[in-house]
């Protein structure tokens, strides 16, 4: 009896770090600050997100109203999620020997910064997709509109729409940011600068308040009107697509708490 009580709890035992060391496999990352109320849907599951949740394959990260929720993923990228907000995490493949990833995530609603080390990154919305490596940059997607904005503070990103059906692609250099409706190509850049202390933008706003050049955390699209948004991007001349061969000037009004 005893004999297999000892047999019992060693299967126990090794159930328990057989699933630890599963989880430790699949993990692509981990929750490192929350503000507000979010939450992870794994499968059926729905579980509260809470400092050091682990974040899976395949999971999806969804946001409430004035939320925010940072994620450290395994190959060092850090991406920031905004209030109402759903980011599915569509493929992670990591590298340990290296270091080195090729991921994959889908911006279902709301918006996205990202700081990307070198893992091949990418980030996919209902109109469009944003792919980098080795940079710093913002994605939104507005539903109402049916539309995506990237914005690059950092180093540069190709955009193109998801419809591989549509051709065109933009590449973005830090300072600028384009819009992706549905089924066109991206427009032709705008400047975009959120850094502090490097004066105003196209439009004459004054960043010297964004405070230490650091990247805003959240961003509201053009047309929208959420009062507790970081940064609002607000155009002062005509849509982009209503000036051929030029670029549209924006204002950048920056408000931080």
């Amino acid at each position: 009896m005893k004999n297999l009580r000892l047999i019992c709890m060693l299967v126990a035992v090794a159930l328990v770090a057989a699933s630890s060391l599963a989880l430790a496999a699949d993990k692509a990352g981990d929750v490192v600050y929350l503000r507000g109320k979010a939450q992870i849907e794994r499968k059926t599951a729905k579980l509260p997100a809470a400092l050091k949740t682990a974040l899976l394959e395949s999971d999806n990260v969804v946001t409430k109203k004035r939320a925010r929720v940072k994620m450290l993923f395994r190959d060092d990228s850090v991406l920031t999620l905004g209030e109402n907000s759903r980011l599915i995490i569509k493929q992670y493949l990591y590298s340990p020997e290296n270091k080195r990833a090729e991921s994959v995530y889908e911006l279902a609603d709301g918006k996205l910064r990202a700081v990307v080390g070198n893992a091949g990154f990418k980030v996919t919305t209902p109109t469009a997709f944003a792919a980098a490596r080795g940079t710093v940059f913002i994605t939104w997607f507005d539903s109402s509109t049916n539309s995506t904005g990237v914005a690059v503070i950092e180093g540069s990103v190709s955009v193109g729409n998801a419809d591989p059906a549509v051709a065109g692609l933009q590449v973005l250099n830090a300072g600028q940011m384009t819009l992706v409706p549905a089924d066109q190509p991206p427009q032709p850049p705008a400047p975009f600068n959120p850094q502090a202390g490097t004066g105003t933008t196209a439009g004459g706003s004054d960043l010297s308040d964004v405070g230490g050049g650091d990247p805003p955390d959240l961003i509201t699209p053009p047309g929208s009107h959420e009062g507790n948004a970081l940064v609002q991007i607000i155009p002062t001349a005509p849509p982009l697509n209503q000036t051929p061969g030029g670029v549209t000037p924006v204002s950048l009004h920056l408000d931080f708490p």
